[in-house]
């Protein structure tokens, strides 16, 4: 990265980056941190939002603040499929239109109306779209539908800046170092040459390896903006190989959430089209062994190699430790950075675009499923 690059951190109401992250559907929430009547505030790309389910069932999304005197919404009633503010009563339905004024005239509320914000389900996460205009196409992922698997869905807070843990789903490498303890345990010893191109929906990155025991050539398919698809390997949590799809998703600049999707080997005589499963509270608490680990109270190497939560750590230490934001100015990268080098040049290509009103690039993936080194859909590899 060079002085004259674009912004990729900040991606705030009005920054280039945020006006890129904005064209683009995000998770928020799963669906089963949305329950009805139980208004959520939601922090994503620098703002606040109010998130409810109405007595129908249908997840809402609107701007945070009553117009009225700015009180937040999610901390005021669901009254069916509306929501009131706390504050006077005030009452929108779910598309912004404010419908009640207890101590207004009956014509003043048809003026008032805020914004509402398009939402999909999906595979348990809750996605919106905050950006301007009709929304893009929904992303679906086949590898993940119609498996003989269920399906886990987990999100967890990463203290970062949410483009350093993007790059960190193209760098292989840190798998060997970051990750030592579960690669030695599983036999992953051997260096992958890795090789990146870029595709219709991104980057394909391949991590080159013998094929003996477990050094398999890895593929992973990163996909514009934020989004990482990889055979992942086994770990304390999960002992084989599988499938995961992960979102990258900024709350502010200092700090983001991580999405995820893993195939799980189904439950004993569980039938197909059950509702996924979410993954337990992790004690001791990651971000909590980060900060102690960050502010020296505690090694990395002191944690039990079974913890859960150990990847969690690891990367968190590793992107954390770089500083909330890190001056890319300040690199020296190498050939095994390949796929660090190549997200940058179309991450800078596409703001440049944006910012000089050029046509930007449709970034599409296709409608069947994309491969993947060691696992096919509903086989998941033992370990």
């Amino acid at each position: 990265m060079t002085s004259t690059d674009p912004d990729f951190a900040h991606i705030g109401p009005g920054t280039l980056a945020g006006r890129y992250m904005r064209r683009f559907w995000h998770p928020i929430l799963r669906s089963s941190g949305l329950v009805v009547g139980r208004p959520v505030r939601v922090h994503v790309l620098g703002e606040y939002f109010t998130a409810y389910r109405g007595e129908n069932g249908v997840a809402r999304l609107l701007e945070d603040r009553c117009p009225h005197r700015q009180t937040s919404l999610f901390l005021g009633w669901v009254a069916g499929d509306n929501i009131r503010c706390f504050y006077h009563g005030w009452e929108f339905d779910g598309s912004g239109q404010c419908v009640r004024q207890p101590a207004e005239k009956d014509n003043f509320a048809a003026k008032v109306c805020i914004r509402s914000y398009p939402v999909r389900e999906y595979l348990g996460l809750i996605f919106a779209y905050l950006g301007e205009g009709e929304p893009p196409e929904f992303r679906r992922f086949p590898e993940l539908e119609d498996t003989d698997c269920d399906t886990a869905v987990h999100s967890h807070p990463v203290p970062c800046n949410f483009f350093q843990r993007v790059e960190n789903d193209l760098d292989e490498l840190h798998v060997h170092f970051v990750h030592s303890v579960t690669a030695s345990t599983i036999g992953l010893d051997e260096m992958p040459e890795v090789k990146v191109s870029e595709t219709d929906y991104g980057i394909r990155r391949e991590g080159h390896r013998t094929g003996k025991g477990t050094n398999l050539t890895r593929i992973g398919h990163f996909m514009m903006p934020n989004i990482s698809m990889v055979d992942l390997p086994p770990s304390p949590s999960h002992p084989f190989w599988t499938v995961t799809v992960s979102w990258r998703v900024p709350n502010d600049d200092e700090n983001m959430t991580t999405f995820a999707i893993r195939l799980q080997h189904r439950e004993t005589g569980k039938a197909g089209g059950e509702r996924p499963r979410h993954e337990r509270k992790l004690d001791p608490d990651p971000i909590k062994l980060t900060e102690d680990i960050l502010a020296g109270k505690l090694r990395v190497q002191d944690l039990d190699p079974a913890y859960p939560g150990l990847f969690m750590v690891q990367d968190n230490l590793a992107l954390a430790g770089q500083g909330r934001i890190v001056d890319r100015s300040r690199d020296r990268l190498g050939q095994s950075d390949r796929g660090v080098i190549l997200l940058r040049k179309l991450w800078a290509r596409e703001l440049r675009a944006l910012e000089n009103g050029e046509p930007l690039k449709e970034w599409r993936r296709p409608a069947t499923r994309l491969d993947l080194a060691v696992t096919t859909v509903g086989a998941l590899v033992e370990f």
